[in-house]
This record gives structure tokens, C-alpha cells and sequence, in this order.
């Protein structure tokens, strides 16, 4: 609850203050000020908004997908807008302050104005390659492993945070789905917040879903799935032939490879004493968990832990909060224990269709048999 009441307070604050700079210093109409007004409250409040019309229904199908991208659009571009005029504004009042040239003060409305409008139109070319950025195909990235535990060389590719819900495209599935069959995996690892909505309103996208090829398909469960009922999505994801790994785990194949997943950590309890239930010594031991904080845990005793849910912060400068609230951002991180963590940054996106300097991926693990095999 207190997440919830910090968020709408810093919703609220950079509402007020992206409109006070835009529309209150200038002599607009008022038509334009409430414009100005309508606009940046949808974008703001676009998620609270979406959640409201898709809980009562009040759209469906291509309307709701067309409102959803629409103004969870307006958010990132609202969010990049209001970065551009802070670090504007912190670099506008310096200059002022150095030079004490009456032409650069802040006070000077038609500067003002026109650096209004500067900022807007850098806001809509970045937001713009921001869109290009979230919805190319994602870009493969591969990681080779050699252990004297792995009895035969296996293929991996690992991909999380789909967050595929209603008013995701198919295209956008199949793009996924095609690059990751490139790769010709052994087996996959969905490593959580595979889909954003309940089952009934994602058969069809499903059926994209289970188009991935690999001699199985392994999955754990992230923060959304617990939003929208996982019990559901354990019995669908366990009839599209998916493995959900749930405090679970055993040997894939006859690699000597040992494959576990727990569910998300701050939705559900982790139990490494039942996901490491049948792991011999001599086995490699790998983890999937949608949080990288589970790497510090005391009792994770796995030889490497694949995990996602930070996006890489999809759009800078989050990046700073993500690598905060999670400890890690992206990337290969090597523990003082001895152990691994890799943390993708997701082959999908949630809230605004951007990415800013956080490009999507999908990762090949290639895990290689050592010389005493």
C-alpha cells in the first residue's frame, strides 16, 4: 500500500510540474492549457486508467489494444519530456548564474516559450526511436560456459518479461518466437513475466507462444504472473507442454545439468530446500529466478542463476532505480561466493512500447562439456 501512495504522490508532483512549465508561465488559451492538462493526467495516470477499463471491460479487442499503446505512449513520452526540462532547467539556472545576462533569464516568458517547444519536439524524436528501439527484434546475445560437471555440450536460450497481455500484436510474439528458434535451443528458459493478463483473453497469443522449438521448454513465474491469477497460469502453461518450475528442479536430459526455479520473491516464498530436492554433488546446478536479489540469499547454493524482471531499466535514466530496488541492472555479474548471476534485460517491455538505452534481448547460454567428460 505505501508503494502505491509514494507512487501517486510522485505522479502527482511531476504532473504539476511538467504542466506549471509548459502552460503556466506563458499566455496560451485556456483551451490549450486544459489540453496541455488533459493530456499529461492520461499519461501519467495511464496505468491506473487502463486498469480501470480493462477490469469493467469498457473496451476490447483492437480499441482497448489501440488506447492501451496510445497512452501508455503518452507516459514515456511524458517521462522523458519531464526529464529533458529538469536537466534543462538545472543547466538553464547555471548559465543564468555564471553570467547574470538579463536575455538567459528564466524569468523571460519568450524564451521560456521557445524553449517549451525545443524540448517537446527532442521529447518526440526520442520518444519516437524509443518505440523502434522496444519493438525490433530483439537482440541475441550468447554466453559460453565450461564446466567439468556438464556431460554433453547443451544450448540454452533464456528470455523473460514478454509481458504479453491483450494488446500485445502477434507479430510482436512471432518476432520473438522466430529469433529464438534461430538459435535451435536444446531446451528454453522463460525466466518469468511471460504474459500481463489472465488466460482467457490470451488464447490466441498463446498459440504463437507454443510455437517455440526445443526439446522442452521450461518456465518460473514472475511478479505478473502473480497478478493475474497464477493458479490459472499454471494449468495453461502445463497444457502448452511448458515445465513450470515452482520450488522444483531436476537433471535435463543426461547433461548432468540441473535445472530449478523458484517463483518471484516478493510474491511468493522461495524454498531452496525443495528446488535443490534430487540435486547430486557432481551435478552443475542452475536457477531460475525472476528477482536477482534471490543470488545473495544464503541458502541458494546454485553454481549459476539466469534471472530478469529489471528491463535494464527499458528507459533512461531508470536505470539508477532499477539497479537500486534490485542490487544488479543487466548483464553477468560473478558473486564473491564463486557463483554466477546473469540478468537479461527482457525481450519485451512493460507500460510505454520504449526502450532507451536498455535494448531488448535474448540470450544463448552455450554450457560446455570440460575436459574430464
Amino acid at each position: 500500500m505505501g508503494f502505491f501512495v509514494a507512487m501517486l504522490i510522485v505522479m502527482i508532483a511531476c504532473l504539476a510540474i511538467t504542466y506549471k512549465t509548459l502552460a503556466g508561465y506563458g499566455h496560451l488559451p485556456l483551451w490549450a492549457k486544459l489540453l496541455i492538462l488533459a493530456l499529461l493526467t492520461i499519461a501519467w495516470f495511464s496505468p491506473m486508467i487502463l486498469r480501470i477499463i480493462r477490469d469493467f471491460e469498457w473496451l476490447g479487442g483492437t480499441a482497448y489494444a489501440v488506447a492501451a499503446k496510445s497512452s501508455y505512449f503518452l507516459m514515456g513520452f511524458a517521462f522523458i519530456l519531464f526529464m529533458i526540462l529538469l536537466f534543462r532547467d538545472v543547466i538553464w539556472y547555471i548559465v543564468y548564474y555564471i553570467s547574470h545576462n538579463p536575455e538567459l533569464s528564466p524569468d523571460n516568458v519568450r524564451l521560456l516559450n521557445r524553449n517549451n517547444l525545443i524540448a517537446v519536439a527532442a521529447a518526440l524524436l526520442i520518444s519516437l526511436y524509443s518505440v523502434y528501439e522496444a519493438n525490433k527484434t530483439p537482440a541475441v546475445k550468447e554466453i559460453n560456459i565450461t564446466d567439468d560437471r556438464v556431460k554433453e555440450d547443451t544450448r540454452l536460450v533464456v528470455a523473460s518479461d514478454l509481458h504479453i497481455d491483450r494488446a500485445t500484436p502477434l507479430w510482436q510474439i512471432r518476432q520473438i518466437v522466430d529469433e529464438i528458434n534461430r538459435q535451435k535451443p536444446d531446451y528454453v528458459l522463460l525466466v518469468g513475466d511471460v504474459i500481463d493478463d489472465v488466460p482467457d483473453n490470451l488464447k490466441e497469443k498463446m498459440e504463437e507462444l507454443k510455437k517455440i522449438k526445443a526439446q522442452k521448454i521450461y518456465l518460473s513465474f514472475g511478479n505478473h504472473e502473480y497478478y493475474n491469477a497464477p493458479v490459472k497460469w499454471m494449468i495453461e502453461f502445463t497444457h502448452m507442454g511448458f515445465e513450470v518450475l515452482h520450488n522444483t528442479g531436476g537433471e535435463i536430459g543426461q547433461t548432468g545439468i540441473y535445472l530449478a526455479g523458484v517463483p518471484d520473491a516478493n510474491s511468493a516464498t522461495i524454498n531452496y530446500t525443495k528446488a535443490l530436492f534430487g540435486a547430486k554433488d557432481g551435478y552443475y546446478k542452475i536457477l531460475m529466478s525472476h528477482s536477482p536479489r534471490t543470488i545473495k540469499d544464503e541458502d541458494n547454493k546454485f553454481d549459476f542463476q539466469v534471472s530478469g524482471h529489471t528491463h535494464g531499466g527499458q528507459i533512461f535514466p531508470f536505470h539508477f532505480l532499477a539497479k537500486e530496488a534490485n542490487g544488479y541492472l543487466a548483464g553477468m555479474y560473478e558473486m564473491e561466493s564463486g557463483n554466477k548471476l546473469y540478468i537479461t534485460r527482457g525481450a519485451g517491455y512493460w507500460g510505454p512500447p520504449m526502450r532507451l538505452l536498455a535494448p531488448s534481448d535474448i540470450t544463448v547460454i552455450n554450457l560446455k562439456a570440460g575436459k574430464n567428460v
